[in-house]
């Protein structure tokens, strides 16, 4: 069975369902979308070691427009 369909199988059975159902599907799906959207903790640690670095010594940057004549 192809997405399609099965995406059209499983709106039909949605229309079917008791409210307790679908306030749970609504949170697993809530979830699921909130998950997905949140920042990996690895790179919320990169991210703060980078920054934490920045403070120390601001004038220790790269000009982007020599970095970029280079590449």
């Amino acid at each position: 069975m192809d997405l399609a369909t099965r995406k059209y199988n499983f709106i039909q059975e949605v229309f079917s369902i008791e409210n307790e159902i679908f306030e749970k599907l609504e949170k697993i799906l809530k979830k699921e979308k909130t998950e997905k959207s949140e920042i990996p903790l690895d790179h919320k640690l990169e991210l703060e070691k980078r920054l934490e670095e920045y403070r120390k010594n601001p004038e220790n940057v790269l000009n982007w427009s020599d970095l970029k004549e280079k590449w």
